[in-house]
């Protein structure tokens, strides 16, 4: 598949602390979160760690830290909620091809899917709980695993982290990394693949279990 320019991260957490600095080495970001860090997360999220990164936008405050350490990249940030279709005119979305979804609802998730369905591109989705984590990939036309997984209840968007229906005890640093993992995992795939049906489009993990998984999907031309 051809490889992406400019990728988009929606939602700057804990899955997004640990992937960023992975994606930075070889891309272009633009950061996409209207939250804040607090001090409650800095087990989970470190930019919480610094006292001077609390209460700042977690996209802005992520941006500069990987634009310093990563100075060879364009890293950019866009320090609102993706709420709508509107977003794709935001000036820093030009030329993005490629979308990671962190986020922790499935009406965020569908929303990202509708927009990158509109815009024509990859995403890859990610998630987690205490002890498991999974990624799935959305190819605009051909694979909508919103459609085909069991995402759970269809939870609204609180946006923050702080919404009482997101507690910070069922999220932990290690998910996050594992999440983080999955979507690399599944990234990777999609890169290496010459063929649509050798792609990775679910990659799972249960800590509880000791059991992984992935899932391939018979595509049609």
């Amino acid at each position: 598949m051809k490889p992406p320019t400019k990728i988009a991260v929606v939602g700057c957490g804990g899955i997004t602390c640990a992937l960023a600095p992975h994606l930075a080495l070889d891309y272009n970001l633009v950061l996409i979160d209207g939250d804040k860090f607090e001090a409650r997360n800095c087990t989970r999220q470190f930019p919480a760690m610094r006292d001077h990164a609390i209460e700042s936008n977690k996209a802005e405050w992520l941006a500069s830290y990987l634009r310093a350490n990563f100075p060879e990249r364009t890293i950019t940030s866009i320090p609102q909620y993706l709420q709508g279709p509107g977003i794709l005119n935001h000036p820093e979305m030009a030329m993005v091809d490629f979308v990671f979804c962190a986020v922790d609802n499935n009406q965020s998730r569908r929303l990202v899917c509708h927009v990158c369905d509109i815009r024509d591109i990859p995403a890859i989705l990610m998630g987690n709980e205490t002890e498991s984590a999974d990624a799935h990939l959305f190819l605009p036309g051909r694979f909508n695993p919103m459609e085909v997984h069991d995402f759970g209840p269809m939870t609204k968007a609180p946006f923050a982290c702080t919404s009482d229906d997101n507690p910070a005890s069922e999220q932990t640093g290690r998910a996050n990394f594992m999440a983080a993992a999955l979507g690399v995992h599944i990234f990777g795939s999609y890169l290496r693949a010459e063929k649509w049906n050798s792609i990775v489009v679910h990659s799972t993990i249960d800590t509880r279990s000791d059991s992984s998984r992935r899932r391939l999907i018979d595509f049609h031309e």
